[in-house]
């Protein structure tokens, strides 16, 4: 199968999920007949208050999942945190990441960077996002819809 052909595979969506600081960028592709379709629309982000309220962790816990709900993903995908070094992740974003791991109707896929740059680089797929926040969780959902992504993520199970 050729990598780059993006209609060499049945039609599907991605959810991709970079964490940052607060909050959960979400961007979700469709593939539809080899073509990438952007079903993102207005809901980009959610975001978390006060992680040490319950309330407001049930609340976040509630609108991610409610999101991923609406786009009905067949893969949904985190962008691994940093664990050391100047940017390493926090305890915010590790709750972040372990309430969208809760999500009960499909498996929630975390994916290395380097991993993410390596498909990037050998597939060079369109980048059509509509803000610069949004580039690691697009191509994150690319990765996810296209069939190099697949064969990558069976490969580590």
């Amino acid at each position: 199968m050729d990598a780059n052909r993006w209609d060499s595979h049945q039609d599907m969506i991605g959810c991709g999920i970079e964490i940052a600081a607060r909050r959960a960028i979400c961007v979700a592709l469709g593939l539809r007949n080899g073509e990438i379709v952007d079903l993102t629309a207005r809901r980009r982000m959610v975001e978390i208050g006060d992680d040490e309220d319950p309330g407001e962790v049930g609340r976040f816990r509630h609108e991610i999942q409610a999101l991923l709900e609406s786009w009905r993903p067949d893969r949904i995908g985190i962008l691994q945190r940093k664990k050391i070094g100047t940017f390493a992740a926090g305890g915010t974003t590790f709750k972040i990441e372990g309430l969208i791991q809760l999500y009960p109707h499909r498996p929630v896929e975390i994916v290395p960077a380097a991993a993410l740059r390596a498909f990037a680089k050998e597939n060079q797929p369109p980048m059509n996002h509509r803000y610069a926040y949004q580039k690691n969780a697009y191509l994150l959902a690319c990765y996810l819809i296209h069939p190099a992504g697949e064969t990558t993520a069976t490969e580590k199970v």
